[in-house]
Parts: structure tokens; C-alpha cells; sequence
């Protein structure tokens, strides 16, 4: 004879809302335990909402079914909103194993120095991939240091920003050393990009280097003498030719 150590003068020993004899023969719960599944919601409870009595986290979403109506005010029914975030990195368990595709138990998936959910949710970077626009510099690197994780080219120099932090150029200044030559041109040109002295001349009309140096070596800033404006010689010259006819009548 099996016996269930429930009162015999009641027929529900643990109040949790079922009957001994159901508790027993229909629902396999137990009726000396008003939370059989230990999730913080009784056993009656539990059906009364639809949720399985015998499993802790009946949406298998990462939160007991308790915690989800008692704390989070969230569905025991729908995993999606499960706020379960076992290593804190600010997508939840669900999301990643399902949406992301990333470690639930690795804040940071792809080690780039950028946690999985910053990536998937605040900088639009791949959190799988540790350096997004693949031009050189890990996401995380690319967040301190004030570069676009996502524009390989950050100040649009024609120089990509790991090329830049190689060269010791400013992936943040189109023209590191201000000669008036992008650092992009000057790799280009051969000249050195943290030397203004060294910018080559664009073609403009200015009569000046990029540098500001004056072209033609000396660079004189001599003017050119201008001519006798004609406006003021032509009553001069009348004069002259009505004395030159009178001396011819004579």
C-alpha cells in the first residue's frame, strides 16, 4: 500500500489549491508540497495559468516561471521575453541562443572587447565578428578609441583606421600633420604624412605649396611696373600733332 503521508481529514494537506487524490492520480504533483516544481508559483496556481506544475521554467526561456510572474512581470508562457542574462552582457540567455547565435555564457562571444549586447543592440556591430567593417581595429578598440566600428575609413582620408594606427597617423584627422595634404594623398604621393614640410603642391593657382611654401625657390614679391593709363596721354598727343601741322603751312 503506497501512502502520501497527506491528512486524512483533509483534502488538500498542502493548500496549494488541488486535491489530494488529484494531486496524486491526475496531475503527478505532490500533495504534501505546494510547490512541487520549486519555481516559487504553487502547484495550483500553475494550472490555473497554464503553465506546467513539474517544470520550473515551463518556456524553457532561462527565468523560473515564479520569477517571471512574481518579479519580472513578464509571460511563463513566451520565451522571448525571458530577461534571464546568465552572463550579464546585456542580451538574454534566449536571445542569444536563438536570435544572436552567441555564447549565453560568454559576455563577449568574439573577444573584441565589445560585450555581445552592446554589439547586437546599441552599435549595430556583429558581436560574432570582432572587427565589423574589417579594417583592422577590433570593434572594442574601435569604440575607445572614438573610430566607427562600422566605417573602416573613419575621417575619409583614403587611409583605413588600422592603417592609420600602424602608420601613427590620426584615424580621427583627414590630415595628421595640417600641410594641407590628406594623409590618404600623401601615402599615396610617397610623402610623409606626420611632416607638413614634405606636401606636394595640388595644381591650384595659388602660387603656393600645400605647405604654404611660395613656388619658384625664392618666391620674389616684386610687382610688375604698369604703363601710363591712356585716357590721360590722348590730349597730350592731339597737342602735339596740331603742332606739327602749323610748322608744315609755313
Amino acid at each position: 500500500m503506497t501512502t502520501h503521508g497527506t491528512s486524512p481529514i483533509d483534502a488538500d494537506t498542502d493548500d496549494d489549491g488541488l486535491g489530494d487524490g488529484d494531486e496524486v492520480t491526475t496531475h503527478g504533483t505532490s500533495p504534501i508540497d505546494a510547490d512541487s516544481d520549486d519555481d516559487g508559483l504553487g502547484d495550483g496556481d500553475e494550472l490555473g495559468r497554464g503553465t506546467d506544475p513539474l517544470d520550473a521554467d515551463t518556456d524553457d526561456g532561462g527565468r523560473s516561471d515564479g520569477d517571471e510572474v512574481n518579479i519580472d512581470n513578464t509571460d511563463p508562457l513566451n520565451a522571448a521575453d525571458d530577461l534571464a542574462d546568465t552572463d550579464g552582457d546585456g542580451a538574454t540567455d534566449y536571445a542569444e541562443t536563438t536570435e544572436l547565435g552567441t555564447d549565453p555564457n560568454d559576455p563577449d562571444s568574439d573577444d573584441d572587447g565589445a560585450s555581445d549586447g552592446d554589439e547586437a543592440y546599441d552599435l549595430g556591430t556583429d558581436p560574432l565578428n570582432p572587427d565589423s567593417d574589417a579594417d583592422g581595429l577590433n570593434d572594442g578598440d574601435e569604440v575607445s578609441a572614438g573610430t566607427d566600428p562600422l566605417n573602416p575609413d573613419t575621417d575619409a582620408d583614403g587611409l583605413n583606421d588600422g592603417d592609420e594606427v600602424s602608420l601613427g597617423t590620426d584615424p580621427l584627422d583627414s590630415d595628421s600633420d595640417d600641410g594641407g595634404v590628406s594623409d590618404g594623398e600623401e601615402a599615396q604621393n610617397g610623402t610623409d604624412p606626420l611632416d607638413p614640410s614634405d606636401d606636394l603642391d595640388d595644381g591650384d593657382d595659388s602660387g603656393l605649396l600645400d605647405s604654404g611654401i611660395a613656388k619658384g625657390g625664392g618666391g620674389c614679391d616684386c610687382a610688375t611696373a604698369e604703363g601710363p593709363d591712356p585716357a590721360a596721354v590722348a590730349p597730350i598727343l592731339a597737342l602735339v600733332g596740331l603742332a606739327l601741322s602749323r610748322r608744315r603751312r609755313r
